[in-house]
This record gives structure tokens, C-alpha cells and sequence, in this order.
């Protein structure tokens, strides 16, 4: 009779280990499932459109819910601190970027509080800062070597 209570410990032991160890297993997957979501909102964007379609089957609901959460915090940050984090996730060599317009784009855009006429074929020597993002969005500019690293910059 003492060995059937010691089988029957190891047996309610061995079933308790194999529940401890499944749920570690499924919290390291949800919590590699987290850090891809969070990865893709640094590489691809912070809009849960800007995510492929193919990407965006994959995700659960929960998952995506995740992902605007998470884009909200960064996008509420950035406000706050008045820095765009996710623009160029290598630092810069040089604060300062040659553009070049090969396009027509819309006339007096405000640049560091000053007007900017980019007339085709026009070169500019602006921040980096002021420029990526109309990089990022019209295909309308060209970088051109920067003078003192004499390499292609380009945005994102």
C-alpha cells in the first residue's frame, strides 16, 4: 500500500513538471510573438496599415490590438519629446543632407520656419531631419553625395 501513495505522488509530480514546462513554452512563444509585433512596428511603420496584407493575416486580433497599443505609446512619446524616433535607426555621419528635385512638388513648404521653393532640378542643403520625411513620402527628391562622407545617403 506505501508504494501505490509514492506511485501515485510521482505520478500527480510528473503531471505538475509537464504543466509548469508547457506553460513556459507557451510564454516564451507569446513573448516572442510580442517582440516580432514590436519589431515590425520599428521597421515597417506605426500604422497597422502600412503592414502587408500578408503579414497583417497572420497576425491575431489580439496581436494587432497589441500593435496599435504599442504604436500609440511611441507616437504619444515622440509628441511629448518632439523627436521621430523611427526615422533613421542608423545614426547619422552628418547632420546635414544634399537634395536634389527631380519632380515638381507643391510650392513654399516650411522648412525650420523658413520657406522653401523646390523648383525642378534645384539643389538643397538641408538637416536631415527636415528632409527625410519628404523623402519618405514624394518621389520627387534625390539624395545626392553628402560633401564631407562623399557616399549615397539614403533615407530610411
Amino acid at each position: 500500500m506505501y508504494s501505490n501513495r509514492n506511485a501515485d505522488h510521482y505520478g500527480a509530480l510528473v503531471h505538475h513538471l509537464s504543466l509548469i514546462r508547457n506553460k513556459r513554452c507557451l510564454m516564451a512563444y507569446v513573448h516572442n510573438r510580442a517582440d516580432i509585433v514590436r519589431d515590425l512596428a520599428w521597421r515597417v511603420g506605426l500604422e497597422l496599415l502600412d503592414l502587408p496584407p500578408e503579414i497583417q493575416d497572420k497576425l491575431t486580433t489580439l496581436e494587432k490590438e497589441y500593435f496599435k497599443n504599442h504604436s500609440v505609446a511611441i507616437k504619444s512619446y515622440m509628441g511629448k519629446v518632439g523627436i521621430e524616433l523611427n526615422v533613421d535607426m542608423v545614426p547619422p555621419k552628418d547632420p546635414y543632407i544634399k537634395i536634389r528635385v527631380v519632380g515638381e512638388i507643391d510650392q513654399g513648404i516650411v522648412i525650420s520656419d523658413k520657406t522653401t521653393n523646390f523648383t525642378r532640378h534645384s539643389m538643397h542643403f538641408l538637416k536631415r531631419t527636415d528632409a527625410e520625411p519628404y523623402i519618405a513620402r514624394v518621389t520627387s527628391f534625390t539624395c545626392c553625395p553628402s560633401p564631407k562622407t562623399n557616399k549615397l545617403i539614403r533615407p530610411l
